[in-house]
């Protein structure tokens, strides 16, 4: 259950303080989306503020110069049922770019 302090928590602070951690503790670098940075440099990188066809996804994850996910993030009130279908209209903004 979310406790009244978490339910006024921003998606900007639920990325920073949240999202942002537990990436860096499993070793993923995170970096911003840079037009002129060539995607195979990403090895182990989690990449803020990716373009798809769909709009910018919170994150992509990137290994060996492939996109092997996407996390969108949203603030603790939401529940994941509510962000599944942006999520997933995402990803398939990125496999049509592929």
């Amino acid at each position: 259950m979310v406790d009244a302090m978490n339910e006024e928590e921003t998606e900007k602070q639920t990325r920073k303080e949240r999202i942002d951690k537990r990436l860096v503790e499993c070793g993923w670098q995170i970096v911003t989306y840079r037009r002129d940075t060539p995607l195979v440099t990403y090895s182990h990188h989690a990449v803020r503020e990716y373009p798809t066809d769909s709009g910018q996804v919170d994150y992509a994850l990137f290994y060996e110069g492939r996109i092997i996910g996407v996390i969108e993030a949203k603030k603790l009130s939401l529940g994941p049922q509510n962000v599944l279908i942006q999520a997933q209209r995402y990803a398939q903004g990125i496999s049509q770019m592929v």
